[in-house]
């Protein structure tokens, strides 16, 4: 038996000061990135019922996954708020972390099997494919980048903010006039344009987009024998 606990499904409001308000061509973009927080609840809860509420050993990972998402993303639309940019990169290549290996699990061909293993304790980069390469973080890019193009040239760039980095001593320390050095902290709000908030929360929307898109391909096979799909149309 299940014992599943789903909610909430409130939306997180805009606070007062926050990156929606001071640049407000972000807002439509963060109210949709807020819905798709919302919207792995729902998800979560389908993939838990559909079969009869049977599971198995991919259940357990693509669930694993969704908690991630919802975690990441909540973080991730607080980040945009407070302008925490520091916060806001890594954020959001975890989502694209999610991402590869979602694309891995379901084109592995064996999603089970590779769950167990991961159940095991054992870490993607201990694990072979089928040409007998690690499952790097780099492999898995590579493995992702024909279904998802655009996503690895973003994932180079956020991972420079992961780890201390010239980005962030780029955005610590300016040069000023006649030799003088500007370090402030805080990062000022004025400094990042609203054109990279932008384009952080779209990147988050189409990664989780498209990490949903994987999911739903579990929720058509699961339980179901090779050949056969689902209709999800009626849900």
């Amino acid at each position: 038996m299940v014992n599943a606990l789903i909610g909430p499904r409130e939306p997180k409001p805009v606070r007062d000061g926050s990156c929606a308000q001071v640049h407000p061509a972000t807002l439509p973009r963060r109210e949709r990135l807020d819905a798709l927080r919302v919207h792995t609840i729902d998800l979560a809860t389908r993939v838990l019922e559909v079969d009869n509420g049977n599971l198995y050993a991919t259940d357990f990972l693509v669930i694993t996954m969704i908690q991630r998402t919802f975690g990441v993303i909540d973080a991730l639309i607080d980040a945009v708020d407070t302008f925490n940019l520091h916060a806001a990169a890594p954020l959001l290549r975890l989502q694209l972390d999610t991402l590869f290996r979602a694309h891995y699990l379901a084109t592995c061909g064996d999603s089970d099997e590779l769950s167990m293993k991961v159940l095991a304790g054992t870490q993607f980069r201990h694990i072979k494919d089928s040409e007998n390469k690690s499952l790097t973080d780099a492999r898995l890019k590579d493995l992702a980048a024909a279904t998802h193009p655009w996503a690895g040239t973003v994932y180079d760039k956020t991972s420079g903010w992961v780890h201390l980095s010239v980005n962030h001593m780029m955005t610590t320390i300016r040069a000023g006039e006649e030799g003088s050095v500007h370090i402030r902290v805080p990062l000022p709000r004025d400094l990042v344009p609203e054109r990279l908030w932008l384009e952080i929360l779209e990147a988050a929307i189409q990664a989780t987009e498209e990490f949903f898109a994987w999911v739903e391909i579990w929720e058509a096979n699961k339980g179901l024998p090779p050949g056969q799909v689902r209709d999800l149309t009626a849900r």
